[in-house]
């Protein structure tokens, strides 16, 4: 166990997990913020997959000790196939969303990311047969309309920006099912060493033929994305590791506090009312998404 693992299980142990757990969760959420905060303001000069290769290449260098202490032994897997998949869907989905921060508010694109849980439940229910029931699938389709309000399908047609945001939703959910089968037979330096290595080379083909030069004035918002990206999944991950999923998931909804903050205070974005109805139907629907189990066994 690391001396940081330590610590962290020490203030556990006087705290209490759920405590420390919700302070690391919006850590994570301010971290997520600042990343996506970085992503808008680059979107306005590099395409998305130059963002992508700068954040994967990044983390791709993060895992470098880990890769050479096993002597590429990491990269030993039994499910190629499901590496493959994961990610292509990781790729295009991520793609999709961080198009989408760059043209829709902070807090609209994080709304809609919060739909990839009512994909879950759909997709749970169709591919791994899962019990779904009558809460899971009302709060799919209640969830779905909301996000259909975020699309905001008027006479001017659909906003593109928000449609790729949910398209980045549902193949982040897809993303979600092939890690839970993966998880079963492989590591988690496994998983993490394939996805940065692949995103990486998938980045690198758009990159041969669009390139835009990277400036110095750029250089910092690219390591805000860089750093930031690795230092929220930290704190995600350990953050579940001392307390409860269900606690987590709750307090998770503050990324889009962080979000919705940073957004009106460096881009001056105001949510309209449309927005707020859809953000909220989404919220309520991830909610009884997540907390389905506890809800049935209330009644």
């Amino acid at each position: 166990m690391s001396y940081t693992s330590k610590k962290l299980q020490s203030y556990t142990d006087i705290y209490g997990g759920n405590t420390i757990g919700a302070i690391l969760i919006i850590i994570s959420s301010f971290t997520m913020a600042a990343m996506m905060a970085a992503i808008k303001e680059l979107a306005l000069t590099y395409p998305s997959w130059q963002i992508l290769l700068a954040r994967s290449a990044g983390q791709l260098l993060i895992l470098v000790p880990i890769i050479i202490s096993t002597k590429l032994s990491v990269f030993k897997t039994k499910e190629p196939l499901k590496h493959f998949l994961r990610i292509v869907l990781a790729y295009l989905g991520l793609i999709a969303w961080f198009y989408a921060i760059g043209e829709i508010p902070l807090a609209d694109a994080s709304a809609i990311w919060f739909s990839r849980a009512i994909f879950l439940v759909i997709l749970g229910g169709i591919i791994f047969k899962e019990r779904v029931g009558f809460i899971g699938w009302f709060a799919a389709i209640f969830g779905l309309f909301g996000v259909i309000l975020m699309l905001n399908p008027n006479s001017n047609g659909i906003n593109i920006a928000a449609l790729a945001a949910v398209f980045g939703a549902l193949c982040t959910g897809f993303v979600a099912v092939i890690i839970k089968k993966l998880t079963v037979d492989e590591s988690t330096a496994t998983i993490m060493s394939y996805s940065a290595l692949g995103l990486t080379l998938l980045c690198i083909i758009p990159s041969l033929f669009i390139w835009v030069p990277i400036t110095f004035a750029s250089i910092p918002l690219f390591l805000i994305t860089i750093s930031c990206g690795a230092a929220s999944q930290w704190f995600f991950i350990n953050a579940y590791r001392h307390g409860e999923a269900s606690v987590m998931s709750t307090v998770e909804y503050s990324r889009l506090v962080a979000a919705a903050l940073l957004g009106y205070l460096i881009f001056s974005e105001t949510p309209t009312f449309l927005s707020i109805v859809g953000i909220s139907m989404i919220i309520l629907a991830s909610f009884i998404a997540v907390q389905r189990d506890m809800i049935r066994s209330r009644f």
